[in-house]
């Protein structure tokens, strides 16, 4: 008669204890137990990969206190003058050396700077590939089998390849982007440049109106006060009299809105620079040095090819182009599966398996048609921008060329009246000198020299304000015996520890 273990027959054999299928003697501990060290592997390289937090308060009341103390004679603004060439405050202010002051200064330009280190940051984000998934599964079976253990383990990798160019599309997107945002650091330095010189020159401008207010005041209330003396002695009407002191009502008017225009000028230009206008007060007044010429050197032609070169307008909407040609690449490569690999091990209830799948992420069934629309309509407006800006550019010239001849041609004429009034002016005193004029019919022509005079310098102001357009248009940086930083270095100590 056979046996009881006979007459059940292996399907119908009991599984060994517990203890046996777990213990050291068991078939799953060495396995369990390198699916446990492999996994504890991966959780110790992911977390040696991880970023901690670095916390950077901002200090409100801090910065503004570092605005309210800028100074410049402060010895890290001299050393950086000194490093580009500026021999200010020693020998004076000049309005290239108040630029540099500006670009050290300014805020808005460590704003862009951060801006294009933000992007080319993106560079390596849009260069990143597929992070790598795993996974695991631990199971137990609840009924008894024929195998050696109940007990399940399994644990598997996903890797995902990208098809289609997908990622030199990102790169090509994002380099992109860096060179717009090099193009606005650029554009945003020369314009702070360009407006502490516009505000120089506009000091300037204030500062003589108000000379040549203060010259005809002078003259008309001397005039007045001889007008007076007649009136009194009953030889002058009151409406004469009348007529003469309305006049000099108007000069001291102007000369009080002039002297106000001095001071907001004064404020506008330490605002330009980046500091209080209490820090430009305690360096004095700007030194006058040469002003921009207006008469170009090159033909229209060429000024209007240096510009398309120069201006950072023009190099930021090519950029852009560049940016949209990089969102359709990405675009297209959407039309692409991804597909992702997953290679893995399982040991199932004794019996040890490995096993890989593949698979197509993302199938885009209608082609990605919507997206690469979207992107080509993106790109060609990009290609309008970019023509709508080189025209812009080939007008400002244009214009800024017929606004130096006009203002060169109003110079002249001012400069003929002047020197027709200087004339005049000169032979009257020689007849007053003689005897042969009274005062009172001196004075008229002098203030009328006085307003030739005052017309002439406004002249001149004009044109210095259209030679500065000219230079602005061609995108010539500000004239002066200095060396230009780069503006992607940064300038002052505490953003260069940022």
């Amino acid at each position: 008669m056979p046996s009881p273990a006979a007459r059940i027959g292996p399907s119908r054999m009991p599984p060994p204890p517990l203890s046996a299928r777990v213990g050291g003697r068991g078939a799953f501990a060495p396995a369990a137990g390198a699916l446990v060290a492999a996994t504890g592997m991966a959780a110790l390289l992911a977390a040696a990969a991880c970023a901690r937090y670095a916390p950077a308060p901002l200090a409100p009341q801090a910065l503004a206190d570092e605005y309210a103390a800028r100074r410049l004679d402060a010895p890290d603004l001299r050393r950086f003058l000194a490093e580009h060439g500026s021999t200010a405050p020693d020998s004076g202010w000049r309005a290239a050396d108040l630029a540099l002051a500006a670009l050290y200064y300014q805020p808005a330009l460590d704003a862009a700077r951060a801006s294009w280190r933000s992007s080319r940051a993106a560079e390596v984000t849009a260069g990143a590939r597929p992070r790598p998934e795993a996974q695991g599964e631990l199971g137990y079976a609840t009924t008894a089998a024929v195998f050696e253990s109940r007990w399940l383990a399994a644990i598997s990798a996903i890797l995902t390849i990208e098809l289609g160019g997908k990622r030199g599309a990102r790169l090509a997107a994002a380099r992109a982007r860096t060179a717009v945002a090099e193009a606005d650091l650029e554009e945003t330095a020369w314009r702070t440049a360009r407006g502490a010189r516009d505000a120089v020159l506009e000091l300037r401008g204030a500062e003589e109106r108000l000379a040549d207010e203060t010259l005809a005041l002078a003259r008309v209330s001397a005039f007045a006060e001889r007008l007076r003396r007649r009136y009194a002695e009953g030889t002058l009407s009151r409406s004469e009299l009348a007529a003469v002191e309305s006049e000099e009502a108007d000069a001291r008017a102007a000369v009080s809105r002039d002297r106000a225009a001095v001071e907001a000028a004064r404020v506008a230009l330490a605002r330009a620079v980046g500091v209080t206008p209490a820090a430009l007060a305690r360096q004095g007044l700007v030194e006058r040095d040469s002003i921009p010429s207006c008469e170009p050197a090159a033909p229209a032609e060429s000024l209007v090819a240096l510009a398309l070169r120069r201006r950072p307008e023009v190099g930021r909407a090519l950029a852009e182009y560049a940016v949209a040609e990089g969102d359709l690449r990405i675009a297209v490569a959407g039309s692409y599966p991804d597909l992702a690999l997953g290679p893995g091990f399982t040991w199932d209830q004794g019996i040890a398996r490995w096993s890989i799948f593949p698979a197509l992420r993302g199938i885009p069934l209608d082609g990605n048609r919507g997206p690469i629309a979207e992107a080509t309509a993106r790109r060609a407006e990009a290609a309008a921008r970019f023509e709508e800006r080189q025209q812009q550019v080939v007008s400002e010239v244009q214009g800024a060329l017929a606004g130096c001849r006009l203002a060169l041609a109003d110079v002249a004429g001012a400069d003929s009246v002047r020197q027709a009034t200087a004339r005049q002016a000169a032979l009257a005193r020689a007849a007053y000198d003689r005897g042969e004029i009274a005062a009172v019919q001196l004075e008229p022509i002098e203030l009328a020299e006085t307003r030739a005079l005052r017309e002439l310098h406004a002249a001149r102001r004009r044109l210095a304000g259209a030679a500065a357009a000219l230079e602005a248009a061609i995108g010539a940086w500000p004239a002066g015996p200095v060396r230009w930083p780069d503006p992607r270095i940064p300038t002052r100590r505490r953003e260069a520890g940022a």
